[in-house]
């Protein structure tokens, strides 16, 4: 098989990549036996759509010359392919180009289709006065071949219509995980001693549900082996013998000619043929549609009988359609919404750097979408400038990523160099436009006082650190466009008549987010400095100080460099930039001061956790702040990944296959439950745990 780490796509021409795809495409369509995977294709064709637009190959669907042993036939209904998109805003931004291109309405006005894209074989199939006349592979979309005998054994097949209709029906020919375990069981009972491949038998066996649909042309002995129900509905739709054809499913998506208004009509006009069609859906708009996607994301596609692989979304209205036209054979009002591919390689499309709320810039890679430990990952951390000069990463070049702790994926390394060079960090700030200062690895925005990215950062992690529901980033900016806002105490002060006149907000927007922030009015210490977002001042260490008698804003506000010296762990330098740090914020800690009631701190003696290493994930009934919180004060640590030193891996879940509670189990770490652990806690009865 042909990977994405196998080739060197940064010395691959034009010419080379496509007469590779040529060769993927013929083993797709007529083998079923394919030299690639569904992902490496799809990456390996967005390359060559960069590199060169007008390839030949994005002419055809596939190739009408392929010498497949059977009767060629050109098509008389459109039997095109989709465009493809991956992603909710490519999927809008794509209608609406056509839109723009077509001078006509809003496509977010108009209602649309949605349909599961069967991960089968594409099939038109021929009726005279309601009678099958022939069934024809979709080939290159133009021309395809004429597989009558194999199509009238399959599932779902009609031959005679209950009306007398005259012309074509499309279908998709898929293989059933149900049925492509019956396959697999034939074939496997098809191998014995006397037809082995020493005898003169083949070594064929089916996969997966499509590739048995369209199967290699195989002497009666030959057993096929696919891996995929895919390649095994490509198999057998091609057999000569027409063999295990029985084991295919038909399932109608489309109808010609037709005089009927929407793909709605199109659909009970099959139906009351007598056809068996594909699951529809009729939504109203963008945010309906993306609400299918999701629930199939979710739930749906693994509950689905056969291999689905994205939604196909349909301009329900066909006079709008047909205005569109198409492309290339592509038909522009329809599109296939792609559901990510499951695997750890993908594409750089583009990089975003990112100004942080301490001025910070950080790389954030855009990537092809993909499926990961249970997540759709679409953007990826780059972590540093340094890190991409070292890993000579460029916008085009195939990575692997992963997800660290499970949560932030990271681009661990290049599978496949594709654009030579590495990326160019910007020389200003993308948000101030000051210029840039490097400090150790990192790049930094030196404006702190004005950087605008920085102040509604640093707002919006006040917000976050307190734990305030229900106000997003575009409300912070919209209050501080408005003048609003300026300091963390600003807060405070909003009263129902700030928001009534922003845009998406109104009186009971702003008095939810009001009682969200007038109930935060009570804080302590630590709430107090740690909501400052004081540079190089974590929480810890701010309990540190509390712990060791700097108990009170004033003490804290009052810090010289050698009361921290002494304390554990603060050496000059860290000492300095804390100092620094409280300075830069003190209007910011002077503004909460002046709005809120700082509790007395109550420094405890309660240690039961003291020596005791523990480790977070999954859903918790409280936010995860507070139990580390809550471990902190006892005396325990928290750390961010599982390794032989942690001492519990708290978690409500009792199995899972994330590479937390996967190491965990590895090391024998104890894994206990959150009310297990408050439990413990409460009664004092956590102790070294026995590995």
């Amino acid at each position: 098989m042909v990977t994405l780490d196998s080739l060197n796509l940064q010395k691959a021409t034009p010419e080379e990549l496509g007469e590779l795809l040529i060769e993927a495409k013929k083993a797709y369509y007529t083998t079923g036996k394919p030299i690639m995977d569904d992902h490496t294709y799809d990456t390996l064709e967005a390359i060559l759509k960069q590199k060169n637009p007008h390839h030949r190959l994005f002419q055809k669907v596939g190739n009408s010359n392929f010498d497949t042993g059977f009767e060629k036939k050109p098509h008389s209904m459109p039997m095109g392919s989709q465009n493809k998109v991956t992603t909710f805003n490519e999927m809008v931004h794509y209608f609406e180009l056509k839109s723009k291109a077509a001078s006509i309405v809003d496509m977010r006005s108009i209602s649309y289709v949605v349909q599961p894209k069967c991960d089968g074989i594409s099939l038109e199939i021929e009726y005279q006065k309601g009678k099958v006349v022939d069934a024809i592979t979709r080939g290159d979309g133009f021309i395809g071949d004429v597989v009558t005998q194999n199509i009238v054994k399959m599932q779902n097949f009609v031959p005679v219509l209950k009306q007398k209709f005259t012309g074509s029906i499309r279908c998709e020919i898929i293989v059933t995980y149900k049925d492509f375990k019956k396959l697999n069981l034939l074939t496997s009972k098809l191998v014995t001693p006397s037809h082995s491949q020493g005898e003169g038998g083949g070594g064929v066996s089916y996969s997966n549900p499509r590739n048995a649909a369209a199967g290699l042309p195989a002497k009666a002995e030959t057993i096929t082996q696919y891996s995929n129900p895919r390649n095994a509905a490509a198999g057998l739709t091609q057999r000569l013998d027409s063999k295990y054809s029985d084991l295919c499913t038909l399932l109608a998506v489309d109808i010609y000619p037709v005089s009927v208004a929407t793909e709605n009509e199109k659909i009970r006009l099959l139906q009351s043929l007598g056809i068996s069609t594909v699951e529809t859906h009729h939504c109203q708009n963008f945010d309906n549609i993306e609400q299918v996607y999701q629930r199939f994301l979710a739930t749906d596609r693994k509950n689905y009988p056969f291999d689905i692989d994205g939604l196909v979304i349909k301009i329900d209205n066909l006079k709008l359609q047909q205005s569109l036209g198409s492309h290339a054979n592509r038909p522009k009002g329809q599109v296939a919404y792609k559901f990510p591919a499951s695997t750890n390689q993908t594409r750089i499309l583009s990089v975003n750097w990112q100004v942080g709320p301490l001025g910070t810039i950080t790389p954030v890679a855009k990537v092809e979408p993909i499926e990961l430990s249970g997540a759709v990952v679409t953007f990826a951390s780059l972590a540093n400038y340094e890190l991409i000069k070292e890993k000579n990463i460029n916008v085009g070049d195939i990575v692997q990523i992963s997800r660290r702790g499970d949560v932030i994926p990271h681009i661990e390394k290049i599978i496949s160099k594709v654009t030579p060079g590495h990326l160019v960090p910007p020389k200003t700030c993308p948000s101030c436009a000051t210029d840039l200062i490097i400090e150790s690895k990192f790049l930094r925005c030196p404006n702190n006082q004005k950087c605008l990215a920085q102040i509604l950062g640093s707002l919006r992690l006040f917000c976050d650190t307190l734990e305030i529901r229900g106000i997003s980033d575009k409300t912070i900016e919209k209050l501080y466009q408005a003048g609003r806002l300026r300091l963390p105490g600003d807060f405070y002060r909003l009263t129902v008549n700030d928001f009534i006149d922003l845009e998406g907000l109104g009186q009971k927007s702003g008095q939810n987010i009001i009682h969200q922030i007038q109930s935060k009015k009570i804080l302590t210490v630590r709430q107090l400095f740690d909501a400052a977002i004081i540079p190089n001042f974590s929480a810890a260490r701010i309990q540190q100080l509390i712990e060791a008698g700097f108990d009170t804003p004033e003490k804290i506000l009052n810090l010289a460099v050698s009361d921290l010296e002494s304390l554990p762990g603060f050496k000059i330098t860290l000492a300095q930039k804390i100092i620094d740090g409280i300075n830069l914020r003190r209007p910011w800690i002077a503004s909460i001061l002046s709005q809120t009631n700082i509790q007395k701190s109550t420094i405890t003696n309660h240690q039961s956790l003291s020596g005791l290493t523990f480790c977070i994930t999954g859903s918790l009934s409280r936010p995860r702040k507070k139990i580390i919180e809550d471990i902190e004060s006892a005396g325990g640590k928290v750390a961010s990944g599982v390794s032989s030193n942690t001492s519990y891996l708290v978690t409500n879940e009792t199995e899972s296959g994330s590479t937390k509670f996967q190491t965990a189990k590895k090391f024998g770490v104890k894994i206990i439950s959150e009310p297990d652990f408050y439990q413990l806690l409460s009664t004092n009865q956590l102790a070294n745990p026995t590995k």
